[in-house]
């Protein structure tokens, strides 16, 4: 076990589309429910957790690998001092730059392969030299395609026709109103079923998914410094602005006027 005392990111490197943290949770410690921007790989390394997502739950011990994707809201208890290697997944440059896939769905394994894979790009990032760019870009596509076959058919066991209908609905309506009725008689099939079987699928509601998405396109909106926090509110499909900052610190831990001001280094609005 790592002896230092230091909570969160006790090392990090950088590579294009990928960033690599080494992390430390002293046992007792909590993350509240938060979201990260990229997608990220957990390994567990020394001691073990238990993470919330949504409404599922489950443990993690040493060697366990998790996948999130982006803006994926979770809670971290550290029953034990824990140690774990994370990395974070930037899916347009990684796509643009290594024409690589992200999944897309929460992913659990226990040890095995992807482990293994995880093993040689720690020590890579751990004991650099000249080769370890290459080595860790490569490792990392790697594991990418190793969750991405993972990925397939977990999402497709069971998978009907019609739920890609229903993902396209959302994504191209995310900003309207949405009713689980309207989407469940687009593609004929019963309220209870469509919700049932996209939250098995994803592991989130559809309701959590349209938020996300929201959220995603007021991340970018920030970036005009010309644009009131009140019209992206209404433009990503929020009621008001109370209403979008709250489920903007939900999902992201901070505020818009922070999120606009941290990232984009535009004047914070009072």
């Amino acid at each position: 076990m790592n002896p230092t005392k230091v909570q969160g990111v006790v090392r990090s490197r950088r590579e294009p589309g990928i960033v690599c943290h080494e992390v430390f949770y002293d046992s007792g410690t909590t993350l509240a429910r938060h979201a990260h921007e990229t997608s990220l790989i957990a390994w567990a390394m020394d001691g073990a957790y238990r993470e919330q997502t949504g409404s599922s739950a489950f443990q993690c011990g040493p060697r366990s690998v998790v996948f999130h994707p982006a803006l994926e809201e979770h809670a971290i208890f550290f029953g034990d001092a824990s140690r774990c290697f994370a990395i974070e997944i930037d899916a347009e440059e990684v796509r643009g730059r290594y024409d690589a896939r992200v999944p897309r769905s929460l992913l659990h394994l226990e040890s095995g392969p992807l482990a293994a894979v995880l093993a040689n790009l720690y020590a890579e990032f751990r004991n650099p030299d000249a080769c370890s760019s290459l080595a860790i870009q490569g490792l990392a596509l790697q594991l990418l395609a190793g969750l991405s076959r993972t990925d397939v058919p977990e999402v497709d066991r069971g998978r009907p026709s019609w739920l890609e209908r229903v993902e396209d609905i959302i994504r191209d309506g995310f900003r309207a109103r949405l009713s689980l009725e309207e989407l469940a008689s687009e593609v004929g099939q019963s309220p209870e079923r469509v919700s049932a079987v996209f939250r098995r699928v994803y592991h989130r509601s559809i309701a959590e998914e349209q938020r996300r998405l929201r959220i995603e396109f007021a991340c970018e909106r920030l970036r005009d410094r010309e644009a009131s926090l009140a019209a992206i509110a209404l433009d990503a499909g929020f009621s008001d602005q109370p209403h979008f900052s709250r489920a903007f610190k939900q999902v992201t831990g901070t505020t818009p006027a922070r999120y606009r001001l941290v990232t984009y280094g535009a004047c914070e609005e009072p």
